[in-house]
């Protein structure tokens, strides 16, 4: 086989024909890697930026460009990495790349083991496998989508290794099987396919002893691990050998009644809640002698419950050597009426074989007769798309050796009290979902347009109905290219529209639809309003807000639509759709509602988040300069109260996707005054988490919405703060143009309020462009201004930063006494942020002048005020400062423990010039540990 030029099975390589290798640097590598894994497709710049960067600077557009431009100068001759309108095209044969190499001989061991060439099978498998070097691009720091993708190279490796062994073991080979198969097992402990092969081989050299010790080692590790015992095969394997026969396929059929539908035939995924029901099945045997077990298994429309369940009864079927019995009782049906219990009685009677002429009349007698019929059987039953606990319990039999399933999509509370197990479905994860797609449609076909397929699973939300509906459009139009579908998707507004089919029963609307004509009408109307929050989950205080009920009578409102899983509270007091059910929601929000009840309900929720939002800034920040008025909340509309710094950051921190919807909202109903005003109370919230893009986002769209604003002080004071916001985030130039505007508006007004805390964001803007000279001439100007107006807090404040501008310039003497003027003053009128920010500049001060001790005190005493807000941007800086005095003192061990700290919250805040900060100063304790700075 040609060794490839390029190499991604292990650490991403380059390869001249002459065999030297070409080393190329991080970043040009992962987009390497990223090309080689997508070769010969086009790979957008938004995937390659989100595979890049977790969250990508200003200049990710310009720096891809930089990276793919270096990658053309150094890949060999009669190779081609092409720039296309959609992103960039590496284009290469199969012998260029191991990736395709392995694939090809993969396809090719399949082909040969299905004409039943065993021997060339195993090259096959062998060629394949001596492809991997390792981890696929390791070495190589990837993110965003590309992880799942090196998870399923993983998962393909893993299996091209395990049916290598199968077939040596069919060639009469298993020493050769069980050796390559030791490390496996090593790495992946939990594959009982593995232990198999390993137990079969042993067997086949005639170690029965072996055998039997490989099967305890999977045992412990799968009870240790997951707390289950081995799957079925495995112990049938285990007790065959035990009675020294060769391993069988198991007892003969016994003649039995099946009712079930076909088995699911790309059934996929689902391996925990197929163990679920594996367990129930064992724990049904321990149940006392008159308890039969039922199991509810209750999800969305949609999600796959009766698959699940169907596909189950097959796979157990030697369980229930009597039967296996299947009703469809039509509970959400959007094309029958649900089935009443003495018409299923009957359908139950007729598959027991019991004589027409001998079903009694009545229906007591029925049912009598229904469970002497089953008495002494082991059968299965399985109830499915129940609505409600009475359509099911006439037919539960007390018999224990009858397990009854009942598939619903509400959680049939009244059997569950009674006793009956439940069993939640969920969505398909990722890569579950990308699995079914794959069984639908081919590797092939979706290995070719991996980014189309990636989008149309989470487009699908991995709802299987919706993965089938679109896998069902693309066998139909085999030529249809996936990027078409993943597009038609696309537009959340239309999304429904593309999965619709022309049968009821795969319609998804109409699957959600049967679940909402269902509801009470409080409910529905509630389902209805929630369509209308913008946000990625709600809380049970912003839910009340936005119906406008009670909050009692909200709660029971919600549980009705969590009992019929069109709600999820995933978390105590937070509720969140599925991505789909959510689509619906909207939809109905705009037929069912009038456009009166839709504005009252959006002003309710805007005012809610307002509300809240403004009382936990206050709290978080009790002296911030500038306060805003509020008009009253809207009639209906309840803010949570809050009574600690602490429990409004809890707040801010759950809420803050929401928050930022909600101003959205707002803006899109014209609420503009609303809209800066949530800037407003998220402003200092933001800036403490260091979540520096979200604030200028913000501010940026206040700016847009005071234009329909008459005040200009609003005006001016929008154009400061995002100024500010804009030089924090490293915007310098856009930072200047608003604070000038400001500025200008200020003193047209005469306003000098205004005007000094514009003078203050501009010292802060020259501060962060590294000119303190310029910071100190607007201080200046800023402190006089505090005092024309008699604001000593904001005075304060202004003195610390003149302190700390005076000391970056090594001015020592000044600064401290600007500083501790600002502490007097800042203690005096009780501003504990502003006394936090001037401690840490005298601890810089005194560090930096040799009072080591007296700079101890200073940062100790700042890191109390400061996490008693919660503010962990500012903590990790004074955190990082601390650890320098310890280092300068030797006291390395507390050194370290504070530069760890800090390091923690910066990566936590994603903060990449405060990571390689502290990083290399904890190196430096690993070079020089007696060395002290300065």
């Amino acid at each position: 086989m040609v060794d490839a030029v390029f190499k991604v099975l292990g650490p991403v390589q380059v390869c001249r024909p002459d065999g030297q290798q070409i080393l190329l640097g991080g970043k040009p590598r992962a987009v390497l890697a990223v090309l080689l894994f997508n070769v010969n497709t086009v790979v957008s710049r938004e995937r390659l930026m989100a595979t890049l960067w977790e969250d990508p600077p200003a200049s990710a557009i310009a720096n891809l460009h930089n990276h793919v431009s270096q990658l053309r100068k150094l890949l060999p001759s009669g190779t081609q990495l092409a720039t296309t309108k959609a992103g960039y095209l590496l284009q290469a044969s199969v012998e260029q790349v191991d990736l395709l190499q392995f694939e090809r001989a993969v396809r090719l061991a399949h082909a040969e083991d299905e004409q039943g060439d065993l021997h060339a099978a195993a090259r096959h498998y062998e060629r394949a496998l001596s492809m991997w070097r390792g981890k696929p691009a390791e070495g190589t720091k990837l993110t965003g989508p590309m992880l799942a993708h090196l998870t399923e190279l993983e998962e393909r490796l893993a299996a091209a290794k395990l049916n290598w062994a199968a077939a040596k073991i069919a060639l009469g080979r298993p020493a050769e099987a069980i050796e390559g198969l030791r490390g496996f097992v090593v790495e992946q402990p939990l594959c009982e396919r593995a232990w198999q092969l390993i137990m079969i081989g042993h067997t086949q050299t005639g170690q029965r002893d072996k055998a039997l010790e490989a099967f305890r080692q999977a045992r412990s590790v799968l009870t240790g691990e997951l707390g289950i015992e081995p799957g079925e095969e495995l112990q049938q394997l285990h007790a065959a050998i035990l009675a020294d026969t060769k391993p069988a396929g198991g007892p003969a059929p016994r003649t039995r009644i099946c009712r079930l539908p076909s088995d699911v035939k790309y059934f996929s995924g689902r391996e925990p809640e197929l163990a679920d029901l594996d367990r129930l099945l064992c724990s049904a045997a321990e149940q006392p002698p008159n308890a039969a077990t039922t199991c509810v298994i209750s999800g969305t429309g949609g999600v796959g419950k009766t698959s699940l369940a169907v596909h189950w009864a097959h796979r157990l079927r030697d369980r229930f050597p009597d039967g296996q019995l299947y009703v469809d009782l039509q509970g959400f049906s959007p094309s029958a009426t649900p089935m009443p219990p003495h018409h299923a009685i009957r359908i139950l009677l007729g598959f027991l074989q019991a004589p027409h002429d001998r079903i009694p009349p009545t229906f007591e007698e029925q049912i009598a007769l229904y469970r002497n019929l089953l008495t002494g059987r082991r059968v299965l039953l399985l109830l499915d798309d129940a609505r409600e606990p009475d359509q099911v319990r006439p037919l539960l039999p007390p018999t224990p050796d009858t397990l009854t399933l009942v598939t619903s999509r509400t959680m049939l509370t009244g059997l569950i009290a009674e006793g009956a197990e439940l069993l939640r479905l969920t969505p398909l994860s990722h890569l579950q979902a990308g699995r079914l797609l794959k069984r639908r449609l081919g590797p092939n076909r979706v290995t070719a347009e991996r980014e189309a397929a990636d989008d149309i699973i989470k487009t699908c939300a991995g709802l299987p109905l919706a993965l089938s509906i679109v896998a069902a459009r693309a066998i139909i139009n085999a030529d249809l290219p996936l990027a078409a579908l993943a597009e038609e998707l696309q537009p959340e507004s239309t999304r429904l529209d593309a999965l619709q089919t022309e049968e009821l029963n795969t319609d998804l609307r109409e699957v959600f639809s049967s679940s909402y004509r269902v509801l009470a009408p409080q409910a529905a109307d509630t389902f209805a309003h929630l369509g209308l929050a913008p946000g990625p989950d709600i809380s049970l205080a912003a839910a009340t807000s936005l119906i406008g009920q009670p909050h009692a009578h909200t709660r029971a409102l919600l549980r009705t639509l969590e009992t019929a899983h069109l709600l999820h509270q995933y978390a105590p007091g937070r509720y969140r759709m599925h991505d789909l059910v959510r689509l619906y929601a909207i939809e109905r929000g705009h037929l069912d509602l009038s456009v009166a009840d839709r504005t009252a309900a959006v002003r309710r929720l805007v005012d809610f988040y307002l509300h809240t939002s403004h009382a936990a800034d206050r709290l978080l920040s009790p002296h911030r300069r500038g306060t805003i008025d509020l008009d009253a909340p809207a009639p209906g509309c309840l803010p949570t109260p809050l009574a600690s710094a602490a429990a409004a950051q809890t707040w801010f921190t759950a809420e803050h996707p929401c928050l930022l919807a909600a101003q959205r909202l707002a803006d899109e109903h014209d609420l503009h005054a609303s809209v800066w005003r949530l800037a407003w109370t998220l402003d200092a919230f933001h800036l403490a988490h260091n979540l520096l893009q979200d604030c200028v986002a913000t501010w940026r769209t206040a700016a847009t919405a005071t234009r329909h604003l008459t005040d200009s002080d609003v005006h001016a004071l929008v154009r400061q703060l995002l100024g500010r916001a804009c030089s924090r985030a490293g915007h310098h130039e856009e930072s200047l143009s608003h604070l000038a505007h400001a500025l200008a508006r200020y003193e047209k007004t005469g306003n000098i309020a205004g005007q000094a805390r514009t003078r203050h964001s501009l010292a802060i803007a020259w501060a962060y462009r590294q000119q303190p000279e310029q910071a100190l001439v607007h201080l200046e100007h800023a402190r006089q201004l505090y005092k024309d107006v008699g604001d000593a807090v904001a005075e304060g404040n202004v003195l610390n930063s003149l302190g700390w501008s005076q000391a970056l310039l090594d001015d020592f003497v000044p600064a401290r006494k600007h500083c501790e003027q600002a502490l007097s003053l800042l203690r005096r009128h009780g501003d504990r942020l502003g006394e936090a920010a001037t401690l840490d500049s005298l601890g810089y001060i005194a560090h930096h002048t040799g009072r080591r001790a007296q700079a101890l005190d200073h940062y100790h005493h700042a890191l109390t005020l400061r996490r008693e807000f919660g503010y962990a941007s500012l903590e990790a800086e004074t955190l990082s400062r601390l650890g320098d005095t310890y280092h300068a003192l030797d006291r390395h061990t507390e050194a370290a423990q504070a530069w760890k700290q800090a390091l923690t919250i910066f990566q936590d805040q994603h903060r990449a010039t405060g990571i390689k900060d502290v990083q290399a100063k904890l190196e430096t304790l690993n070079t020089t540990p007696g060395e002290s700075s300065t």
